[in-house]
């Protein structure tokens, strides 16, 4: 199968970059993100734990909103590229 038969069939998923999960940087940083949150969340009243979790939602939507940004200017930049070695 080429790259664009398995994109369209799911096999690739650039959101899942096995770069990403063993990546020993990566992953020191969300097991002390991980453990922040949850002593955070520990010293907090109901409401503000909600006030929390809103945060971090609303959070976690931005940045899907910038990596798909940031995603299809790469992409567009490579296609850009690409024209122009063709040229």
């Amino acid at each position: 199968m080429t790259t664009l038969v398995n994109l369209y069939h799911g096999n690739i998923n650039p959101c899942e970059s096995e770069r990403l999960n063993n990546n020993p940087e990566y992953q020191k940083l969300l097991a002390l993100t991980e453990k922040a949150q949850e002593k955070l969340q520990a010293s907090l009243s109901e409401e503000q734990r909600q006030l929390l979790d809103n945060y971090i939602i609303n959070s976690d939507e931005l940045s899907i909103v910038i990596n798909e940004a940031i995603f299809k200017e790469g992409f567009s930049l490579a296609i850009r590229i690409m024209i122009e070695i063709q040229q």
